[in-house]
């Protein structure tokens, strides 16, 4: 790099003193208090029930599907239903 950017870097870049502040608030070591833990067991409690019901409807299974039967030609579909 060339020089004038090194000063200009060494300059803008040079150790500092925090604020008191600072140092206040990070050594009290605060907590802001979330409000996830109000709502997250009833969430928790409604997902866990619609899995519950959805892996016993699944597990409840249902019964194998009848196969289609052709309609025959003179069945009584043929009364109302005429090929043309």
């Amino acid at each position: 790099m060339s020089e004038w950017l090194d000063l200009e870097l060494s300059h803008h870049l040079a150790p500092t003193e925090a604020p008191e502040e600072l140092w206040d608030r990070v050594c009290a070591q605060q907590r802001v208090r979330r409000a996830a833990p109000h709502f997250a067991f009833p969430v928790a409690a409604v997902v866990t029930l619609i899995l519950a019901g959805a892996l016993y409807f699944i597990a409840r299974g249902q019964p194998a599907p009848t196969p289609y039967r052709s309609a025959a030609t003179h069945s009584e579909c043929g009364l109302c239903h005429t090929a043309i």
